[in-house]
C-alpha cells in the first residue's frame, strides 16, 4: 500500500512540474532601462530599453529595443507598454531608471514608488535625473562604443560612484532620505553633449521628491567628503607656491569624517572634521617636489579649498532649506524630544557650520 501512494504522489509530481511557468530568456523582453518624461496630453511617458536577442543561426550583434508609452498615471504607462511589445515585457533585470528634470520638477516619488512596489525590481537599482525634459532620449541614443544603453549607463554612474567622485546613492536609499525627517535626497544628474554623448555632469539635489538644483563634480565631490569616507578617488586641485598657480592631481585618495555636533551654545553648532591622504599622480608645475616645505604649502592649498567650498555649500544648503548632508539627522540621534517642525523652522535656519580639513601627501616620487 505504501508503494502505491509513493508511486502515485511520484506521477501527480511529475505531471505538476510539467504545469510550471517558464521564461526563456529570448521570449520576453527584459527591461535594463527606463526613463519616465512628462507628457503634454496624458501625464507621463515611460520609455524603456531592453536587449533584443538575434534569431538562431544568426551571427548579428545584439540589439537594442526601444518602447515609449503614455498615460494618466505611471502604473497607467507601464500597462500600456504591453499592448505595444511584441512580448511579455519584464522587469526582473533593470539596473536604471532615469527622470527628466522636468518631470522631477514636479516630483518623483510617485514613479519611484511604483517601481518600489514591483517584487520583480532590486530595490538598488540606480536613479538618476536627466538635464532637461526628455529622459527618454538617453536610453535610445547612440552611444557610439558598441555598448547598449541599458548596460552602459549603470555602469557609467557605478564607476563614478566607486571612485567617490559622486556620493552614492540608489532607489533604496533616495527612498530612506525621501521619508526621513532629518535629511533630504540626491541623486546623480546626467547630461548630453554637443556630439550626444551622455556623460555624468554633477549630483541632482531635492527638497524632498522636487529637484532643486545640482552640483557640477567639484562641488559633488566636496559633498561625498562632508558625507561618507571616500576610497581610491582621484581629484584635481589648483594650488598656489610663492604666487604660482599650478594643477595637482591626487590618486589613491582616502578621506574620512567625523561630525560633532555642539548644544551648548544658543545656536547648534555643527563641526565637520575631515582627514585625507592621497599621492601625487600628475603636477603641471615647475617646482621640485622633494622640497617638503612645497609638499607642506600644497597640503595648506588642499586644506583652505576644501574647507572654504565645504562651509560654503553648508550654507547655501541651509539658505535653500535642503539638507543632503543630514545634519537634522545627526540632531536627532542626540536629541530625546525630537521635534521636525522646530529644527526646519528654528534650529536649522540658524545652525553654524565649522569644516576642518587635514590633508597629507603620502607621496610624491611617481612623478619626479
Amino acid at each position: 500500500m505504501n508503494i502505491r501512494l509513493l508511486c502515485s504522489l511520484f506521477f501527480v509530481l511529475f505531471v505538476l512540474s510539467g504545469c510550471l511557468e517558464t521564461r526563456i530568456v529570448d521570449e520576453v523582453s527584459m527591461v535594463r532601462a527606463a526613463a519616465f518624461d512628462l507628457d503634454e496630453e496624458k501625464g507621463f511617458k515611460f520609455t524603456v530599453s531592453f536587449p533584443t536577442f538575434p534569431e538562431q543561426g544568426q551571427e548579428e550583434e545584439l540589439q537594442q529595443g526601444i518602447i515609449s508609452a503614455t498615460g494618466e498615471t505611471t502604473k497607467g504607462t507601464r500597462i500600456s507598454l504591453n499592448k505595444q511589445s511584441q512580448k511579455p515585457i519584464r522587469f526582473g533585470q533593470m539596473r536604471l531608471l532615469l527622470f527628466s528634470q522636468e518631470l522631477a520638477e514636479d516630483g518623483v516619488e510617485n514613479a519611484v514608488d511604483a517601481m518600489y512596489r514591483d517584487p520583480s525590481v532590486g530595490n538598488r537599482i540606480f536613479l538618476a535625473v536627466v538635464e532637461g525634459n526628455d529622459a527618454g532620449s538617453v536610453i535610445d541614443s547612440d552611444l557610439g562604443i558598441g555598448e547598449l544603453a541599458g548596460v552602459y549607463l549603470p555602469d557609467l554612474i557605478e564607476q563614478n560612484q566607486d571612485t567617490s567622485i559622486l556620493p552614492p546613492t540608489n532607489m533604496h536609499e533616495f527612498l530612506f532620505s525621501l521619508y526621513n525627517d532629518g535629511r533630504d535626497p540626491y541623486l546623480p544628474m546626467l547630461g548630453q553633449t554637443e556630439e550626444d554623448r551622455v556623460s555624468v555632469i554633477g549630483t541632482a539635489l531635492f527638497d524632498r521628491d522636487k529637484y532643486h538644483s545640482h552640483l557640477d563634480l567639484n562641488d559633488s565631490f566636496i559633498l561625498k567628503m562632508l558625507i561618507d569616507s571616500t576610497r581610491q578617488a582621484v581629484q584635481q586641485f589648483e594650488v598656489e607656491y610663492k604666487g604660482e598657480k599650478s594643477f595637482v592631481v591626487l590618486q589613491q585618495l582616502h578621506s574620512d569624517v567625523k561630525v560633532n555636533l555642539d548644544k551648548t551654545k544658543d545656536v547648534p553648532v555643527f563641526s565637520i572634521d575631515i582627514s585625507i591622504q592621497g599621492a601625487i599622480e600628475d603636477y603641471d608645475g615647475k617646482m621640485n617636489l622633494d622640497e617638503a616645505n612645497i609638499i607642506t604649502d600644497m597640503e595648506k592649498s588642499i586644506e583652505d579649498q576644501i574647507e572654504m567650498r565645504g562651509e560654503e555649500l553648508l550654507v547655501l544648503f541651509q539658505e535653500a532649506g535642503i539638507d543632503p548632508v543630514g545634519m537634522g539627522e545627526k540632531y536627532r540621534s542626540t536629541t530625546r524630544n525630537w521635534d521636525s517642525e522646530e529644527w526646519e523652522t528654528t534650529l536649522y535656519p540658524s545652525a553654524e557650520f565649522r569644516v576642518q580639513v587635514n590633508a597629507e601627501i603620502i607621496q610624491s616620487g611617481a612623478i619626479e
